[in-house]
């Protein structure tokens, strides 16, 4: 098993970072005692819809704009992702359990299958997706695939320019892992191709490759963004279980 190295900050910390995009975290850790077990902890903490809105606007030019009535309610539901892609329309908060990521690791089961039923409701939300399929097609794709709507989110892909990381990040979703990454190994590099190679190869258990990968995603992603701070959680998660 790989240690972190010195200079990496202690798991605790970066728990507590990447938890830290909740509302009420700053309460809770200052509430809490002096010994993390970051498992409990995770379950105690909100997402807040906005940090989540602006991680899920993070491809797009220019302000994410007014939430969309019922991303609260989709921000808050209680299943909880592991392996996310960095898309639009994703947001890291997803990652809310880490009890599977930090004590028994078992990639195989954590990884997308694509069979998961659509979310019932939010009509609201949909007819949001519907009503933006031609002005902001990425992120409509993506809150389509969050919802479960891989059909809805394929189809509003179609042609959109600048659309190769969704398409692949629905293949991901859709349980196609081994031909995501293959799509992401593909493309030109950036911070989101990076972190999605290192996070697909993180939960296909190559973890040197993915630590390579997923350092690069946090040199390239702002401190400020949620997306940074799961890129060094799985960095972390890369080096205790490779």
């Amino acid at each position: 098993m790989t240690r972190p190295n010195a200079n990496q900050p202690s798991l605790e910390s970066l728990t507590l970072r990447f938890l830290a995009t909740r509302s009420d975290a700053t309460t809770a850790v200052e509430q809490g005692e002096s010994e993390v077990e970051p498992h409990e902890v995770a379950a105690g903490f909100r997402v807040d819809p906005r940090a989540a809105w602006i991680d899920a606007n993070s491809h797009t030019v220019g302000s994410p704009g007014a939430l969309p009535n019922e991303w609260a309610a989709l921000v808050s539901q209680p299943s909880a992702a592991f392996a996310l892609p960095m898309a639009a329309g994703h947001f890291p908060q997803r990652v809310k359990d880490l009890q599977p990521l930090l004590t028994q690791f078992r990639p195989d089961e954590l990884r997308p299958t694509g069979t998961e039923a659509p979310l019932p409701g939010f009509a609201s939300l949909r007819a949001w997706v519907q009503k933006n399929a031609k002005t902001n097609a990425l992120v409509a794709a993506g809150i389509a695939r969050t919802l479960g709507d891989f059909g809805v989110a394929d189809d509003l892909l179609a042609g959109a320019s600048g659309s190769e990381n969704e398409q692949a990040a629905l293949l991901w979703q859709s349980g196609k892992c081994q031909e995501a990454l293959a799509a992401w190994d593909a493309m030109s590099e950036s911070p989101a191709v990076s972190f999605n190679r290192g996070m697909a190869r993180l939960f296909l258990a190559r973890f040197a490759q993915a630590r390579a990968s997923l350092q690069k995603a946090i040199e390239a992603i702002p401190e400020t963004s949620g997306w940074n701070a799961l890129a060094r959680l799985y960095l972390a998660v890369a080096e205790i279980h490779g």
